[in-house]
């Protein structure tokens, strides 16, 4: 019974292999039989042409043929090709292929001593070298030509069996052409590859890149894309397109394409972040308002960008590569705002959905009270029923109508959100309020509190300034409160005949250098004072980590000199006529402007051990100009020193402006410009005159000494 039952099953198996069979036969016999070219197409008896299709079986016996006539023998079959031996004759004639019941007219056969046997490589870009094999190549009459697809080809190199011929621009796909003495000889086809395009031209890791040319090959497989020397996944391919997803790892370089091991190099792809998003505008709003993103590393091209609201996606209107501008579409439901730019992603802040919204905050910075005026949408025209909040602080509103809200920035402003409350709905201005802008701290234009001509400034741990006053002949002491005094010495207002530069040190030594005396005073915490140096005539002044001044001396073109802590001096190569307060980093370079060699609009460097100072920030040119390095501009350089986080802050006297300079990319930004005056307020309306020097708090509070107003200003930046 088990016998049995095992010859049913085998039965069964093999009567639906026999089936399945049948079925692949059926597939096979489906693939119609085509011919697409042959090569060559002349030459002597004996010659062999291949020609190529598709279809096609690999059984010899399936296939006949004949030249001119006369019967061939054919030598080779695949499902793609065949060989046959051209018979021996002398009259020119059809080539004809007989396969099955299929009769093919493959083409004209010329018997000739001109054959083109073989091509290498068959396919390349423009200026590729071809090798062709043949015979019947040399003449005495004139030399070779090669066309390509009926372009003609440079001739590199003639011997009687092989051409050496670069590929013309352009060549397109078609047969490769040998003419000599008035014959003509056609060998294989040569595909032409070029890299037009790519799209987009930047992105990462994961971006979807599109490669448009001609020659491409059509499986995916057969075209290897490399990303500066990272291969990437093919998704798709044509002739005329690939489209591949940029590698892990990917670095900016040249991109190209490999096919039958010809490299193709295309277009520079260049590797940028994710995109950033700086502030959303409005973060709430009906449908029909436009929303403005601002942010960094979008694409100016428009159709690179997408953004989605609560997952859902919304048309862009506009681009650039800072900003996008879209219409609010209504419908979306609140949820998170996403860029994609490049198939790089970035989620930003939270949208709702709804007609209260907050357009645009202006001004975005102040101090207490600043005038703000609010603008957006489903505002209540009663002033009283839109509640508005400075970082959580309640603030009455002024005025108000349906798409604007007036009110001051309260007292205790600190930098944080903006929220309106209208009914049941709230919403969130597109960016905080900064508390931020120029206050006066000490003194003023009608104040007597300092005289004219204020020369220098410093601070020490505890946050007290101390301002050379040389028309009082004194050093003021201003506490972090505001309050003044006059420095002591042996419980005595200390005097001096011309206070100019003033430092202190870490442990609370102050440092004063008396310009007309030719001496540099040391004054304890105790009130002692000593003189620490002398023999020239001291000017501005800075400390190195080492307890070493760096000292300008007054007068022309006679440079900076050190004072080490015993109090002897040495002079700084480099240096030249230095009237700005320098400044020394943690490595020893000394930072300088230069009167002489950059008309005090630039910043020099002289390194330890180095012989003559070099150009690190702006130039000699007056200016204004933020940027890398040399390529900024100052106008008339009043102080510098150090501020938070490697930067230098930098008084810009001329263009009444507060520069800062990353130390470490020599990128020189603005804090604030304003203009020649003496106005309190935001960064954009405070005003103020000539600064001779700056200093900055532990904070990042910037103090401006203000010679012009006789003050010292304080610059809030957060």
């Amino acid at each position: 019974m088990k016998n049995t039952i095992n010859l049913v099953i085998i039965s069964i198996w093999m009567a639906i292999a026999t089936i399945g069979c049948s079925k692949k036969e059926e597939l096979v016999d489906k693939i119609p039989a085509k011919v697409d070219s042959y090569y060559p197409n002349s030459g002597k008896a004996g010659t062999l042409v291949t020609i190529e299709g598709q279809g096609f079986s690999g059984a010899i016996t399936e296939f006949s043929a004949t030249v001119a006539g006369s019967s061939a023998e054919v030598i080779s079959a695949t499902p793609t090709s065949v060989v046959l031996r051209v018979p021996k004759g002398d009259k020119s004639g059809g080539i004809v292929l007989k396969y099955g019941s299929n009769s093919f007219d493959v083409g004209t056969y010329t018997y000739q001593d001109l054959s083109v046997s073989k091509i290498f490589p068959t396919n390349g870009t423009g200026g590729t070298q071809l090798r062709i094999d043949g015979e019947g190549f040399g003449s005495t009459d004139k030399p070779a030509e090669v066309y390509v697809n009926g372009k003609k080809a440079l001739v590199v190199s003639v011997t009687d069996k092989i051409i050496v011929a670069e590929i013309p621009e352009d060549a397109g796909y078609g047969a490769v052409e040998v003419r000599v003495d008035g014959k003509k000889s056609q060998g294989q086809n040569f595909t032409y590859q070029v890299v037009r395009s790519i799209k987009p031209l930047t992105g990462g890791a994961g971006t979807k890149v599109t490669l448009t040319g001609e020659g491409f090959e059509k499986v995916s497989s057969g075209n290897i894309v490399d990303f500066n020397g990272k291969i990437a996944v093919v998704l798709e391919s044509s002739p005329e397109k690939i489209v591949v997803v940029a590698p892990a790892g990917v670095s900016t370089g040249l991109l190209s394409v490999n096919i039958n091991e010809q490299k193709i190099s295309g277009p520079k792809f260049t590797v940028v972040g994710k995109p950033e998003i700086g502030a959303v505008s409005p973060l709430s709003g009906p449908k029909g308002a436009e929303m403005t993103i601002s942010g960094l590393l979008f694409s100016k091209e428009l159709d690179e960008n997408q953004v989605f609201i609560n997952g859902k996606q919304v048309a862009v209107s506009s681009s650039s590569e800072n900003q996008l501008k879209l219409i609010i579409p209504g419908g979306t439901g609140s949820g998170k705002v996403r860029v994609v730019v490049n198939d790089q992603s970035v989620e930003g802040p939270q949208f709702k959905d709804q007609t209260l919204g907050i357009r645009s905050i202006s001004p975005d910075n102040g101090l207490a009270g600043t005038s703000v005026t609010l603008l957006g949408t489903g505002f209540s025209t009663n002033a009283a029923e839109n509640r508005v909040y400075f970082n959580g602080v309640l603030t009455p509103v002024t005025s108000a109508s349906e798409d604007k809200l007036v009110m001051e920035a309260p007292q205790g402003v600190a930098t944080g959100e903006v929220k309106v409350i209208v009914g049941g709905q709230d919403a969130l201005a597109p960016q905080p309020f900064r508390r931020a802008g120029v206050m006066t701290f000490v003194g003023g234009p009608g104040s007597t509190v300092f005289g004219n001509n204020l020369a220098g400034m410093a601070i020490d741990a505890q946050g007290n300034l101390y301002v050379a006053d040389p028309e009082n002949k004194q050093v003021k002491k201003v506490s972090p409160t505001g309050s003044v005094s006059i420095l002591q010495v042996d419980g005595a207002n200390a005097v001096f005949d011309y206070p100019t530069g003033i430092v202190v040190d870490p442990q609370n030594n102050i440092y004063v250098s008396d310009q007309r005396t030719n001496q540099i005073f040391k004054i304890t915490p105790a009130g002692k004072r000593t003189i620490h140096a002398k023999g020239f005539s001291p000017g501005s002044m800075c400390l190195d980590l080492s307890g070493n001044l760096y000292v300008a001396v007054a007068g022309f073109a006679q440079g900076i000199n050190k004072v080490n802590v015993a109090g002897n001096y040495t002079k700084v190569p480099g240096p030249s006529w230095v009237m700005a307060k320098p400044f020394v980093d943690s490595q020893g370079v000394l930072y300088y402007s230069d009167q002489n060699t950059s008309s005090n609009n630039g910043i020099e460097i002289v390194r330890p051990g180095d012989a003559r100072g070099e150009r690190w920030v702006g130039g000699s040119d007056a200016g204004y100009q933020d940027g890398i390095g040399t390529n900024t501009y100052f106008n008339g350089i009043g102080g510098i020193t150090a501020g938070l986080n490697n930067r230098l802050i930098v008084a810009d006297n001329y263009n009444y402006a507060i520069r800062e300079v990353n130390m470490s990319t020599r990128e020189v930004t603005t804090l604030i410009k304003g203009t020649n005056g003496y106005v309190d307020g935001t960064l954009s309306t405070a005003r103020f005159g000539l600064i001779k020097d700056v200093v900055v708090d532990k904070d990042g509070n910037i103090y401006l000494l203000d010679v012009g107003n006789k003050a010292i200003r304080k610059l809030f930046l957060k």
